[in-house]
């Protein structure tokens, strides 16, 4: 069972930890290989499977648990999920004054057949019809995925409505989109008929990828469809996002 870290506490050997949800964005686990206390400040996790992490008189090296299960003969299914998260004063009126919904959670169903809603960390994902496609990277491009969310039910017409009612032509364009893989191992005990899941863990997932609404590019009585893109490649983003000049970093332009 894994443990997420905290300040200060005893470790013994081989035991899983997690960082905290904070710094939870790359996937990845840490075993104790040394036994101690942990600082009083989370350690600075590694990004890369076998990097050995300090953690005051504690040691641990890195890996991922979803990784290794992925590798096996007989893996676990993926389960993929999607959080869609508006902007205020964007997307809803500042301050919110009418408590609109800021964050949709879904699934596409794809995975295990799932046809009602799938709890991960304690939060419901329901099911909706979508198509997802266009993650790999190509040629060392970023990936600019396509999002189609059926149209069937109304609904997301219905939320551009709203959206276009606050921002005028803004067909959630700056909305975020997070993508979220674990493998159904790893699911909530809420999922089964009888609560019970031996291999449930909540912190078992694959790196989050975060992706913006850059345009919506097609809708019809049918599908809506969006475009997504990274948040560096979205339009109006220059890197780096602040000028460096001579009077604050005065060796700019000074060779040795």
């Amino acid at each position: 069972m894994t443990t997420v870290w905290s300040a200060n506490a005893s470790l013994s050997l081989n035991q899983i930890v997690a960082p905290t949800d904070a710094r939870r964005n790359d996937g990845l686990f840490f075993k104790v290989t040394q036994a101690g206390t942990t600082g009083s400040s989370e350690p600075s996790w590694g990004k890369t499977i076998g990097q050995t992490i300090y953690d005051n008189n504690v040691q641990y090296i890195s890996f991922s648990s979803t990784f290794s299960d992925v590798q096996s003969l007989n893996p676990s299914a993926i389960i993929e999920l999607f959080i869609l998260t508006l902007k205020e004063g964007i997307h809803f009126p500042q301050g919110n004054p009418t408590n609109e919904t800021e964050k949709y959670y879904f699934h596409s169903g794809s995975s295990l057949d799932a046809n009602g809603k799938i709890e991960w960390q304690g939060i419901e994902y329901a099911r909706f019809p979508i198509e997802v496609e266009g993650f790999a990277y190509q040629r060392g491009q970023l990936p600019r995925p396509k999002l189609v969310v059926s149209n069937a039910t109304g609904l997301i017409s219905a939320i551009l409505l709203d959206v276009n009612s606050v921002t005028t032509g803004n067909d959630l364009t700056g909305a975020t989109v997070t993508r979220i893989r674990t493998l159904a191992k790893f699911i909530d005990a809420a999922n089964f008929a009888n609560n019970q899941n031996a291999t449930a863990d909540p912190t078992a997932e694959f790196p989050r990828e975060i992706y913006g609404i850059d345009r919506k590019s097609a809708e019809n009585r049918e599908v809506v469809e969006f475009e997504l893109a990274a948040p560096t490649d979205l339009m109006g983003i220059n890197i780096p996002k602040r000028t460096a000049t001579r009077d604050e970093f005065p060796a700019i332009g000074t060779f040795s």
